[in-house]
């Protein structure tokens, strides 16, 4: 690309020079409920809005470098916020939910969930579905009422009480 003063980019040469700010943005906060190609998607809606917001655009750089972590963070916030709304699931129907599974997988899948019903209290079983659908610890201590250490500690009694179980399946 030759050398253009950043203030006569069109949106596409925009997110072409980015594009790697963005992508790695963007691999930082995926995970956890929120997807890679949606937080790049994200990623790039931010960086049009921070073009535009940037009075001095000799300075573009370093104000999309500043503020483009801040928008995709929230953007991942969110994603995780709509996927707990609408990705919650009874799990009596968790073979309907898995998409295209072989069938040996989804026995396994319910197999498995029956045990975790069966083995830990239903405080226990709401947690570990939780985890099971990305919530970081620090967001299951907020829906709790606890702090994140007392999540963790809780989350290791569940693991010790869990291991002989899956150990013996190996």
């Amino acid at each position: 690309m030759k050398n253009i003063p950043d203030a006569t980019f069109t949106n596409e040469e925009l997110i072409v020079k980015y594009e790697p700010l963005v992508k790695a943005t963007a691999r930082r906060y995926a995970g956890r409920g929120a997807e890679y190609e949606d937080l790049v998607q994200e990623g790039y809606l931010a960086l049009l809005i921070l073009n535009e917001k940037c009075t001095d655009k000799e300075w573009l750089t370093a104000f999309i470098a500043r503020r483009l972590p801040g928008y995709v963070r929230t953007a991942a916030q969110r994603l995780r916020g709509l996927r707990r709304v609408t990705n919650f699931a009874d799990f009596d129907t968790a073979a309907d939910i898995v998409l295209d599974p072989s069938e040996i997988e989804r026995r396994v899948l319910v197999e498995i969930l029956e045990i975790l019903r069966r083995k830990l209290s239903p405080d226990e079983f709401i947690m570990v579905c939780d985890v099971m659908d990305g919530w970081s610890q620090s967001d299951l201590a907020g829906k709790h009422n606890i702090t994140q250490q007392a999540v963790c500690a809780r989350l290791k009694k569940i693991r010790a009480k869990l291991e002989p179980i899956f150990a013996d399946r190996n």
